[in-house]
């Protein structure tokens, strides 16, 4: 285990990977679109919650998402995210920013809150098994030292 590191040891490999990602995200490794969508996932959780994965843009790959947490064997995570997507229509993600948005902004007043509030904190329990998981993951498939 690679504790010692954290993802801002890499911030100039991030970056390459976030102008490859917005250039054409189809063009992505595997294990760049791993760190690309979990790396995303993370950020939009430690700085807004669960709900701001949903109101940005991280969520247009939620699958892509699911299924790189899948390979990081995130299985925690990945049953908070599924609760998580509860707060859509047949707990079905759509798949753009506007689909999302507009059905957040048409929940009932409150419905959702406690129940998300309970995801970020136990989320926020996991992040830093998360954050290593993909280090490790990174580290053997030779994207970071």
């Amino acid at each position: 285990m690679n504790s010692e590191k954290s993802l801002m040891d890499y911030r100039n490999e991030w970056k390459i990977i976030c102008d490859k990602a917005f250039t054409d995200y189809s063009k992505l490794s595997s294990v760049e679109r791993t760190w690309f969508n979990v790396e995303c996932l993370i950020g939009a959780v430690s700085k807004g919650g669960i709900i701001s994965y949903y109101y940005n843009n991280d969520a247009d790959y939620y699958q892509e998402t699911i299924d790189d947490l899948k390979k990081l064997e995130q299985n925690k995570i990945i049953d908070l995210m599924e609760k998580s997507a509860k707060i859509f229509p047949n707990n079905a993600v759509p798949k753009t920013i506007d689909e999302r948005n507009n059905i957040i902004s048409n929940l009932p007043e409150g419905k959702f809150d406690n129940e998300l509030d309970k995801l970020d904190e136990i989320f926020l329990k996991y992040e830093n098994e998360l954050e290593q998981s993909l280090i490790n993951y990174l580290i053997k498939y030779e994207i970071i030292k």
